[in-house]
């Protein structure tokens, strides 16, 4: 039990830490803003819960998935968009609107912000980025401006676009989904959106037989239809701005479709009433603008209940991925990942057994955890788990992740804790700054639209990627810990070199049937086997790369420090055929084109260089002595 005792405390500490996340999720209010969060609405091709509308939104405007309210203190976004859709004035105060670039901070005239920070925290970790916050009225008279420089950069093409065209386009960009996001359920421009309903329903057969007599000529009420022509203008323009589509119906046909808030006119002008659930959504809209809790409460459950007549399945499924939302499980698993390094760190120095024991535990519950949000994925989105670029980092991460742990299981020398702890998080750390592009449970492309081809070509291939990356992930940490410490020995040597040979037999006939099934799957999509497409090159050259390695050691023309070298540099050919032809922005694969990664790319790879040149120090100068 003793033995035991710091991988329990560890595992105990991870799990105190989710509990205590997960309780952040819920804002404590009289207004049940995680009932209102579950609504579904249909976005981006997809049926999803406001609170992953406002997650998403929040996110690419702010740069963050929570804001600071008028106490200072952290909030959920779900808080934000209630304000944004149903109190603008108060939303258009908050200062959620991210302006790093001076130049356009200058160009609008924005006002210099002093940091809220001490200046001993300035001193040691700087101003910090709350200074470049702005609200939507501090912006407000410089739209014009911002529009007009929006459209001067979009008439270029992207990589002809400077630093500040890149970032007015994405400002506009970010005012533009900021705007559509308050016409979303009313168009604000009544008090009350219920009496709008009751006005519309109870106007609409004397403003219709007003169009019609106008129509055929007969005589008709002048104001009556100058009424009617007010409103259809009005709800034109609703329908335009909106972002959301909030009305599932079932149509004559008996086919399921979703609506704007706008479509709210064409019911009452057709059927002669609004449908339950706009009424339901005009009660919400109404409690919260005066304040009323508890009919907000109430309203919210009356709009689920009739949204459940519609189809059952709408608020349970919502419920599940704002589930998903709540317990973040790779934000959980990338913290857990970082404790386990520290505790591989430490057992390098003291505790060695207990600590490393307490590592592999936290290694395996991060593992668990996030196998529980690629599990969550699947389901929401319906599809094998690797659907984008996003994506994909995960999935590369977890499987990576579960072979360091077979390693460490069978060798326990704590550098399959090491590499799993070092990939998990450097993965997901990769992932979150993907998922700031959008909604990262995107609609599928057409031409992706397989489950059978993602299920297996897409899966085998990325666990080809996964395994060259955790061969050269091991290379990296051998390297370093030869020349700069005394801890490696023949044996130990022997073992990783091991390690690494057995890996690189896996990511090559990984990495060859991905590579041969996906040639399957393009001569069924596109008509050819092979169109020499950047992404295809570059799976191609990972498989030439590892077969490289294995026929360097067959041959005997790399003992385990060439072969260690040569391992790392397949995280060169790994990160490029992975990232860096998506960045090239041409061919049929580029899917997850992100052009601002290539700093980082570029710092990924010079690193991966410098520790090959590390290695061919001549032995005589490590501090390890391999032989």
């Amino acid at each position: 039990m003793k033995k035991r005792l710091p991988a329990i405390i560890a595992v105990s500490f991870l799990l105190l830490y989710f509990i205590s996340n997960y309780m952040k999720q819920s804002p404590r209010t009289e207004i049940d803003y995680t009932t209102f969060g579950n609504t579904p609405v249909h976005l981006n091709g997809r049926i999803q819960p406001l609170d992953s509308v406002a997650r998403n939104a929040l996110l690419g405007i702010r740069y963050k998935r929570s804001f600071l309210n008028d106490e200072g203190k952290k909030t959920s976004a779900i808080v934000w968009l209630a304000e944004v859709m149903m109190r603008p004035d108060l939303a258009h105060e908050r200062p959620v609107f991210r302006i790093q670039d001076e130049d356009i901070r200058s160009l609008l005239k924005l006002p210099k912000k002093p940091s809220t920070r001490s200046k001993v925290m300035i001193a040691l970790v700087g101003p910090g980025t709350e200074h470049f916050y702005f609200s939507f009225n501090e912006i407000a008279p410089s739209l014009k401006v911002i529009s007009e420089q929006a459209q001067k950069a979009s008439e270029l093409e992207d990589a002809q676009r400077s630093r500040f065209q890149k970032a007015i386009i994405q400002l506009a960009r970010a005012l533009s989904n900021y705007t559509g996001l308050t016409q979303s359920l009313h168009h604000g421009q009544v008090a009350s959106f219920s009496q709008e309903v009751k006005d519309l329903e109870a106007f609409a057969p004397e403003g219709i037989r007003a169009v019609n007599n106008r129509q055929i000529g007969a005589d008709y009420d002048e104001e009556t239809f100058n009424q009617m022509m007010s409103i259809g203008f009005l709800y034109q323009g609703f329908e335009q701005s909106s972002n959301l589509l909030t009305l599932p119906t079932i149509d004559s046909n008996g086919e399921f479709e979703w609506n704007k808030t706008s479509f709210l006119l064409r019911q009452v002008l057709s059927q002669g009433q609004a449908s339950e659930i706009v009424r339901s959504y005009a009660s919400v809209v109404d409690a919260y603008r005066i304040e009323d809790a508890a009919a907000f409460n109430e309203n919210v459950l009356a709009l689920h209940a009739d949204l459940k007549a519609v189809d059952p399945s709408l608020v349970s499924d919502a419920g599940v991925e704002q589930l998903f939302n709540f317990i973040e499980p790779f934000y959980i698993a990338a913290a857990g990942y970082v404790m386990a390094f520290l505790a591989v760190i430490i057992s390098w120095v003291r505790w060695p057994d207990r600590l490393n024991q307490a590592a592999f535990a936290i290694v395996c519950a991060c593992a668990v955890i996030h196998t529980v949000g690629i599990i969550f994925r699947i389901y929401i989105i319906g599809y094998a788990p690797v659907i984008n670029l996003y994506s994909s980092a995960v999935f590369v991460g977890w499987g990576a992740v579960l072979l360091a742990i077979i390693l460490e299981a069978l060798y326990k020398n704590s550098i399959g804790n090491a590499t799993a702890s070092i990939i998990g998080f450097s993965t997901l750390l990769v992932a979150h700054h993907l998922s700031t592009t959008g909604d990262t449970l995107e609609m599928l492309r057409a031409v992706l639209d397989n489950n059978f081809w993602l299920a297996t070509h897409v899966i085998i291939i990325t666990l080809g990627y996964s395994a060259t990356f955790l061969a050269g992930s091991i290379g990296f940490i051998f390297i370093l810990m030869s020349v700069l410490s005394n801890r490696i020995d023949k044996g130990i040597a022997r073992t990783l070199g091991n390690m690494v040979y057995g890996i690189i037999c896996f990511a090559t006939l990984f990495s060859f049937v991905g590579t041969i099934l996906g040639g399957i799957w393009a001569d069924q999509s596109w008509g050819r086997f092979w169109g020499w497409d950047p992404k295809e090159n570059g799976a191609l050259l990972i498989v030439i790369w590892n077969a490289i390695i294995l026929h360097s050691r067959w041959g005997g023309f790399a003992k385990t420090r060439g072969i260690m070298m040569l391992a790392i540099f397949g995280n060169v050919v790994f990160s490029w055929s992975w990232f860096g032809t998506n960045m090239l922005g041409i061919g049929l694969h580029a899917y997850g084109f992100m052009d601002e990664a290539f700093t980082y790319l570029a710092a990924f790879m010079l690193l991966q260089v410098m520790v090959i040149a590390i290695g061919a120090i001549p032995t005589r100068f490590w501090k390890s002595q391999i032989g």
